[in-house]
């Protein structure tokens, strides 16, 4: 039974490890894609002066493209999902199709911090368990160590909720 959990510790840590890898590219790719589009107003601005170009030029019958849903999934956990819009602005009759990239990204990165912490959540639950099995079979035997209430209560590396624990010498 020991050997399970301890599989089950090392796979929850390999998906931690592969959720923080791939969430880190997409966090990458929108700050890219946001420099981007940033350097992008930047240089309309340059060539047809600050007041033809604004970061807020808005139409009055302007409707969304895009829309970002939030629910919950059966265990709790946070899931995003994109929505196509039910039109875009009349008055364009050849939208941009460059927008969405940025919002699928966002969507993205939502998703996968959401998956990432839940991956979190259950690798320190079953490294709770870990421990308390181990302590249940180190309390069998008598240490001889009474001086045990002076030791740091988490060792090197460990997390505990969101804080991580370290000794320093």
């Amino acid at each position: 039974m020991d050997g399970s959990l301890s599989l089950s510790l090392d796979a929850a840590a390999l998906e931690v490890m592969e959720a923080l890898e791939l969430l880190q590219q997409r966090r990458e790719q929108l700050e890219q894609h946001l420099r981007q589009g940033w350097l992008s107003l930047a240089q309309a601005r340059y060539s047809l002066g600050c007041h033809r170009v604004s970061s807020l030029q808005y139409g009055a019958t302007m409707v969304p493209r895009v829309r970002v849903c939030h629910r919950q999934d059966p265990e709790g956990r946070p899931h995003f999902e994109e929505v196509p819009g039910t039109g875009g602005d009349p008055e364009d009759p050849d939208p941009p199709q460059g927008g969405g990239d940025g919002v699928t990204l966002a969507v993205e990165v939502a998703e996968l911090q959401a998956t990432m912490e839940a991956a979190a959540a259950r690798y320190r639950q079953l490294l709770r368990q870990k421990r308390h099995r181990d302590g249940d079979s180190g309390d069998s035997g008598d240490s001889g160590d009474s001086g045990d209430s002076q030791t740091p209560t988490g060792t090197p590396g460990d997390t505990e909720g969101d804080t991580v624990t370290s000794v320093t010498a």
